[in-house]
């Protein structure tokens, strides 16, 4: 399986992508930490995108607000006072895959596969922020 795809005329990501590549674009809510990005993108002559095809492609984890001290993290608990990573990347066989790890690869919390490009933002964005308001998905 190649990462190439026909994205629908409306989809954010078909605008967004150039004949060079360069990143696509992300919302990443507050509270992560972008550790590593190399989601990138771009189009081919005839209108299709080639995606980056590395396993490694998206590696954040989230971090405490900067002006809370570590007891006052400690205090209030839950996602927010502890790290989780959030790990994508293609797979030849599967397509994009987003994972979920609270706190390492010894603790997958969620995983999603899907041979799709617009899917897979989708995912990694929700759950970004699903993650940033305090739910594992």
């Amino acid at each position: 399986m190649d990462p190439i795809f026909r994205l629908p005329l409306d989809s954010p990501l078909a605008a967004a992508v150039s004949e060079d590549w360069s990143l696509l674009p992300l919302r990443v809510p507050a509270g992560w930490t972008v550790v590593y990005n190399q989601l990138s993108a771009r189009r081919l002559s005839d209108g299709r995108v080639e995606a980056n095809d590395s396993e490694d492609l998206y590696w954040a984890r989230t971090t405490p607000p900067p002006w809370l001290t570590a007891r006052e993290v400690a205090a209030k608990g839950g996602l927010q006072s502890r790290e989780v990573n959030i790990d994508a990347g293609w797979y030849g066989g599967s397509g994009f895959r987003v994972v979920i790890l609270d706190p390492d690869w010894e603790h997958e919390r969620a995983s999603y596969a899907t041979p799709d490009l617009d899917a897979f933002i989708t995912v990694l964005e929700q759950w970004m922020q699903l993650i940033a308001d305090g739910i594992l998905p």
